[in-house]
Order: structure tokens, then sequence, then C-alpha cells
């Protein structure tokens, strides 16, 4: 198990972000997210995909191409890198806005992590998510997204969540049951307390305002 980051930069809407890398680290450029490095001054520890949507002419020699045509998305490819290398913790810029059907598929990728043993996040602008399988999302009260009124939600993406507690935050329920054809955890909000979002089994999305 590696006790660092991987960071995965996508071919989405960019976020100006500012991360300090430790030796431990992994960046992967998906892709288009090749450009995404660049214009932040990021260096890829790997760049892989089928290059479909990238725009730089700087592409490294060592760079790992694949046909257009193939199962994973490109994202799909850099998460399982990052798997194989060790790694549990992903954040994921560049996943969110520009097509829904990508969005989408990103979120099916947080889902393919959990389902892992792993964790990710997808970091946008305004909003980012992450997705839980029978496991827990804590906020500390010093996040910045922890403030009084900031937007939190809570969707299931299995058929059934079972036993989803929510404490902390403006609208709080224990041992609930939540499903993915009725929106019931949306637009709860942060409070300035210490946040507990957990589901005994299954899988749920949740999602915060910045």
């Amino acid at each position: 198990m590696n006790t660092g980051i991987c960071y995965i930069f996508g071919a989405g809407d960019r976020t100006l972000c500012h991360i300090e890398l430790t030796e431990e680290d992994l960046v992967i450029a998906a892709d288009g997210g090749f450009d995404y490095l660049e214009e932040i001054g990021l260096r890829a520890d790997c760049v892989l995909g089928d290059f479909d949507s990238v725009e730089s002419y700087n592409l490294p020699s060592d760079c790992i191409r694949y046909p257009r045509k193939k199962d994973d998305t490109d994202m799909m490819l850099a998460a399982r890198l990052g798997l194989d290398k060790g790694y549990t913790e992903f954040r994921i810029y560049g996943g969110l806005g520009g097509r829904l059907d990508h969005t989408l598929g990103n979120i099916q990728v947080l889902t393919y992590l959990s389902r892992q043993g792993a964790m990710g996040t997808l970091i946008g602008d305004t909003y980012s998510l992450r997705v839980v399988t029978d496991s827990v999302v804590t906020f500390g009260k010093d996040l910045p997204e922890n403030r009084a009124g900031n937007l939190c939600s809570v969707f299931s993406l299995s058929d059934v969540s079972v036993n989803v507690t929510i404490q902390g935050l403006e609208y709080e329920v224990e041992g609930t049951t939540l499903t993915n054809s009725f929106p019931l955890g949306i637009s709860n909000e942060f409070t300035g307390r210490k946040g507990i979002i957990s589901v005994q089994k299954g899988t749920l999305a949740v999602l915060w305002q910045h």
C-alpha cells in the first residue's frame, strides 16, 4: 500500500489549484489532462490515453498510448494504474464539467475505486464529489467548505444504501435507507460542526459546495 496521493488530471473543466507534492505522491495526466498540467506548471509522472483530446505538441516520448477503440476510458486507465501502484487515495482534477457523459463516467470511476477499497474525490471549481462504499466521510470543523450554510448532498449510487447516518449537518438522520430512485439526501447544509456521513452497506456519492 502506498501512503501518498495519486493525482489524476483529465480534460474537463480546469480548476485553479495549488498542490504541494510529496515524494510519495503520483501525478498522472489522462489524455487532455496533459494540457491542464502544462497550464498550471506541474509535471506528470505518467502520461497516458488515446490522445484524442490533447492539444500540446510536447507529449513525452515515454507516454503510454492506447487505441481509441477500447473499453476503459482514459480516466479509468489512470485509476487502474494508480491502484496497481498501491495507491488508495485519489484526487481527480479536470473530471467535472464539459461533457455530461464524461462527468457521469468519472463518477463511475470513483465508484469502482471505492469498491476496490480506495477513496477518490472529483474536485471542481465550485464543488467536489466523493464516492464511498460501506464506509464513512468526515468533514472536520477546520475545513473551509464546512461553513454554515454551505450545501452538502448525499445520493445513493447503489439500488439501496442501508443504515445511512448523517451527523453534524443541518438535517441529521440515524440508520436510514437511501435508494437511487429518490433524492432524499439533496440540499443538506454544513453547520460548522464536525460532519460525519456513513453507510453500513451500499455506495454513496457525497457532493459538497466549496
